[in-house]
């Protein structure tokens, strides 16, 4: 016997004499659990009863189990698309799981979520992802709730060794460190991404070592031996408890099967998965109990049998229950507004004024007053008050906790967002140029959008984005992007682009009270535009257009910077006899379609204006609400489109006006569609 394994079964002997019986017999319970549910998932999967693909984790049980072991139940975890054993070691009902893999409507996420996405929000486990790494940035949210909230519960974020080599993964343990947050990562290193192996997909022997990296602990432990994660877990769980911050651990095992269900396993060899069959952490631990003197042979039996038929119990009730009703699909996209105030105000204002930039301070500053949920994080906001000043004056009046500053990680911002929203806090982030969005898309459209979905309505995401967009500042093709029109596309996300400084502050009061993630459009050439804002708090609808201005003869549909734009086009045709209605969209999800059909059938002409591409942009949508409608057949001329040229914005100045409507182009468009056909 080697120094190790000497040292590794005397710490065996210690636990085994150390935790009560009643909790190692619960461990092997749910270890064998775990097995049975696999293999019954298989078998159901075979017989052509299971829809899509699933990711088994055999042979990976003891990782799952000994990490549960060492939480308290009001501890929390988030993991990912190979996650039925951490959902079953969290304590799950199997009957429930199993309903939820079959897709069945009784299922914990009323089958709108499937095998890669089973969560039990009230029993501590918030969700899985089937985007590799996609959760870890999460878990960096809820970790800051609970921080934030003075709460003892921790966090414990699972996922796969290939998720380690994403920028996610490394944004996320910065910035958890740096908070020193109360979440452990837990990665589960069963030697193979998919196909590519762990030796070589990174240079490194260990994966803890990454943790010396962002300045905290790191430990490799054998993920086939239940109690030794148990002790590891434990004494992280502890450390990030006491305040200490997070902590990474490495479980090194192996999955028997292959990636998913359509693995054909040609990248590794039989002879390899037969000596990790040896290795198995079930038999292993049933030898442990036994040798050890904590049970005998037929008690270790006995929970073996019970397991199995606990699980074939489960399947057996559960292939009876019904399927869900595609009449009610919709009903889980967005989470309605219920238990949240909206004060309106039904006069037009008048009196003060303030710019644009100072409303959206305003409605922030007078938000975060009066709910204690609400804050912001993003970049450079502290100081500087982000990249246009907007949040200046904040961090005096707030602190850095609310006014929370962060490295440079879009994706850690949007991820951390999602996550302190789906423990109910209201966060505000700032991206600092929309263009950056782009980096934060995994987070924002796979994570934000569809998490209430994929958990069957059952969680919410209450928070905003906000960015500055579009161009005018000779910021050139990387700064000035108006891409709005990709987020309409993607269902459980919401889309505003206010105007004026009115809309901007009542409009953004209503995204922070909204129980959905809100894309916020503020237009950087709008900041410094004046008009008249109550001081008291208020709200305009999502969804509810405006008509700036009354109209005969042609409708104009805009928003943000083409409203005022609008306008100007409007007063001097006016002089010209041409009388213009502008309409100003103010949502651009959810779309006022009532209010469009009803001015394009009073006026028979439409020009749609907008300043991103034409191609594939918001027009188009708009354009095709009119033609499925009555308003149809009161057009008297076609539908006609104003919008940026396809081509990215232009540094030079000439080029820059050029490239996007500018109000000579409104006047000169709006011009020869009022005159078409009379």
């Amino acid at each position: 016997m080697t120094k190790d394994e000497g040292r590794r079964t005397k710490d065996e002997r210690r636990l085994l004499e150390e935790l009560p019986r009643q909790r190692l017999a619960w461990m092997l319970q749910k270890m064998c659990e775990i097995r049975y549910f696999e293999e019954k998932a298989e078998e159901l999967y075979i017989r052509g009863l299971v829809h899509g693909t699933m990711h088994l984790s055999v042979g990976q049980e003891a990782s799952a189990v000994g990490s549960s072991a060492a939480l308290r139940p009001d501890d929390l975890i988030i993991h990912h698309h190979r996650g039925h054993g951490h959902t079953i070691a969290k304590g799950a009902d199997i009957t429930l799981m199993m309903a939820e893999f079959l897709g069945k409507e009784p299922g914990y996420c009323r089958g709108r979520g499937g095998s890669m996405h089973i969560a039990d929000i009230p029993g501590g486990n918030l969700g899985a992802t089937g985007v590799v790494g996609s959760g870890i940035p999460t878990a960096v949210g809820i970790a800051l709730a609970l921080q934030m909230r003075r709460s003892d519960q921790v966090l414990l974020c699972f996922f796969g060794d290939g998720a380690t080599n994403l920028g996610e993964f490394h944004e996320a343990l910065n910035m958890a460190s740096i908070w020193k947050l109360p979440v452990v990562f837990i990665c589960e290193n069963n030697q193979y991404g998919m196909s590519m192996s762990v030796k070589r997909a990174m240079n490194i022997e260990r994966i803890s070592t990454r943790a010396c990296a962002y300045g905290i602990p790191g430990q490799t432990v054998d993920g086939n031996d239940v109690l030794a994660v148990t002790q590891a877990v434990g004494a992280a769980v502890e450390h990030a408890r006491s305040g200490q911050g997070p902590v990474l651990i490495e479980n090194v095992t192996y999955r028997w099967k292959g990636h998913s269900k359509s693995d054909r396993n040609v990248y590794r060899t039989p002879q390899e998965i037969e000596e990790w069959k040896k290795k198995c952490p079930i038999e292993r631990f049933k030898k442990a109990l036994v040798e050890g003197g904590v049970m005998t042979q037929e008690e270790v039996e006995a929970i073996d049998r019970e397991a199995k038929a606990t699980v074939d119990r489960a399947a057996e009730e559960a292939l009876t229950f019904p399927e869900p009703s595609p009449e009610r699909m919709e009903d889980e996209v967005y989470a309605p507004c219920t238990g949240v105030s909206f004060a309106r105000l039904s006069a037009r204002p008048e009196g003060r004024e303030i710019t644009y930039l100072e409303a959206v301070r305003e409605a922030m500053v007078q938000e975060m007053r009066r709910d204690p949920e609400v804050f912001l994080i993003g970049e450079d906001i502290g100081v500087y008050g982000g990249a246009f000043g907007v949040s200046q004056g904040m961090l005096e009046e707030f602190g850095p906790e609310r006014v929370r500053e962060t490295p440079i990680s879009e994706a850690a911002i949007v991820g951390a967002a999602t996550g302190a929203a789906l423990m109910g806090m209201r966060p505000i982030a700032e991206i600092m140029f929309m263009d950056f969005i782009t980096i934060a898309m995994n987070q924002l459209v796979n994570q934000a959008a569809k998490i209430r979905f994929m958990f069957g309505g059952k969680a919410s995401i209450p928070m905003v984005v906000r960015t500055p967009a579009g161009s005018g500042t000779g910021a050139a093709a990387q700064h000035c992007q108006s891409l709005e029109a990709l987020f309409m596309n993607v269902p459980g996300i919401k889309v505003v682009a206010p105007s004026t400084p009115y809309e901007v502050k009542g409009l953004l009061v209503a995204s922070i009270r909204d129980n959905n993630p809100v894309i916020f459009m503020e237009h950087k050439l709008l900041y410094r535009n004046k008009g008249p804002v109550p001081e008291e708090l208020y709200t305009i609808p999502l969804g509810q257009a405006d008509v700036k201005r009354e109209g005969r003869d042609l409708t104009v549909i805009a928003y943000s910077i083409m409203v005022p734009r609008a306008l100007e086009a409007a007063r001097q045709l006016a002089a010209e006899g041409i009388e213009i209605e502008v309409v100003d969209l103010r949502t651009l999800k959810p779309l006022d379609e009532e209010t469009i059909i009803r001015s394009v059938s009073k006026t028979g002409r439409v020009l749609i204006v907008h300043e991103a591409p034409i191609t594939g942009g918001v027009g188009g949508e708009i354009a095709a609400v009119i033609a499925d409608s009555q308003a149809f057949d009161y057009l008297d001329a076609p539908i006609r489109r104003l919008a940026g040229r396809n081509v990215p914005i232009p540094y030079n100045r000439t080029l820059e006006r050029a490239a996007v409507p500018q109000v000579e182009d409104i006047v000169a468009a709006a011009r020869a569609l009022a005159r078409e056909g009379r």
